[in-house]
């Protein structure tokens, strides 16, 4: 996802923005550009568009900036009082005054949407993991998709492979599950023309092959960097 010139530059003009911001490209030159954070630049959205643009809890920059300052709105379980913070691919996204609550997750067409999920759901989020390292100590070091670090000594840590995935509590960081990238595992697709749908996982290599989970003549391929296990037989949060 490419996000144009973006440089050193503290401003993004609209036109050199990701596709999928949801803001309307020539009715003005500029909008907020995400600060540095958890998640790539070109993989994210400011919590200011999501404010403004997406829920529609401001009607202008300012309102959102009001809002958010006031510590209104949580991300992972933690009040976020910085406009340019950037939310990404499962992210939740609370709203205490309204018991709303949203997982971000991936669209076809949007790249990232917002799906409202229940509040029983708020303290649950599925991370991938895309690195493992030993660090000082023998202590082993696990790197997630949105950026946490997770450290064991114990066989947790030894079992666990990048591209598996783990449901934790948010935002606490405990891990309740390890779910596997393997044979027989619901995996949901993050990019793509079929993003956002889910399959069982048949086929596992540098190609992977996914039965689709609601149409099982549907069997499609993609690459394992883009797929994410959020289960066995069913999800363990809602991602749909």
């Amino acid at each position: 996802m490419s996000m144009g010139k973006m440089g050193d530059s503290r401003h993004l003009k609209r036109l050199a923005a990701p596709g999928y911001y949801p803001v309307a490209k020539r009715e003005r030159v500029w909008v907020v550009k995400p600060r540095p954070g958890p998640h790539p630049l070109d993989e994210g959205i400011p919590l200011l568009l999501v404010v403004r643009d997406v829920l529609g809890l401001a009607t202008t920059a300012r309102e959102a900036k009001k809002i958010i300052s006031m510590r209104k709105i949580y991300v992972d379980g933690k009040p976020r009082y910085d406009h340019k913070f950037q939310v990404g691919l499962m992210d939740v996204i609370s709203i205490p005054e309204m018991d709303a609550h949203y997982r971000i997750v991936p669209d076809p067409h949007r790249f990232l949407r917002l799906l409202e999920i229940p509040a029983a759901e708020s303290r649950l989020k599925v991370v991938k993991v895309v690195g493992k390292r030993t660090v000082r100590g023998g202590r082993i070091q696990l790197t997630s998709h949105d950026g946490r670090n997770f450290l064991f000594s114990d066989r947790i840590g030894r079992e666990v492979r990048p591209g598996d995935s783990l449901l934790i509590e948010i935002p606490s960081q405990e891990i309740k599950e390890v779910m596997k990238f393997q044979q027989g595992s619901l995996v949901l697709v993050t990019r793509g023309r079929m993003a956002g749908r889910l399959g069982v996982l048949e086929g596992v290599g540098e190609i992977v092959e996914i039965r689709d989970a609601e149409n099982p003549e549907l069997v499609y391929r993609g690459v394992p960097k883009n797929v994410m296990v959020v289960g066995r037989e069913t999800p363990r949060v809602k991602v749909r």
